[in-house]
């Protein structure tokens, strides 16, 4: 979780960050998607081999991995929690799959 935690830290402190971040990474992603398509999570992806399954539920600063029957939490970072919170208003069209 050491690795996920740092990995989002490393992601930026606004929401603006966070876009270009994803951008400069090639990752874009589907709004109100709480796992594959949540671009949060296909950058982590792209990063870090997780193992398990990762999900950002909906209207949640949590980010949660399930893993061998187990679940861990972590909370999101304000700046992207307030990027997704936008980017699923439709703020960033530019990080959307087409």
């Amino acid at each position: 979780m050491d690795k996920v935690d740092a990995l989002l830290s490393e992601m930026g402190d606004t929401p603006a960050e966070v876009a270009a971040k994803l951008a400069e990474s090639g990752v874009q992603g589907s709004r109100n998607e709480r796992r594959f398509h949540n671009p949060v999570i296909r950058y982590l992806n792209r990063n870090l081999d997780i193992g398990g399954m990762i999900e950002i539920p909906s209207e949640s600063n949590v980010l949660r991995i399930v893993r061998q029957g187990k679940i861990r939490e972590t909370s999101l970072p304000a700046g992207i929690a307030l990027f997704l919170n936008q980017f699923h208003q439709g703020r960033y069209p530019d990080l959307e799959r087409t």
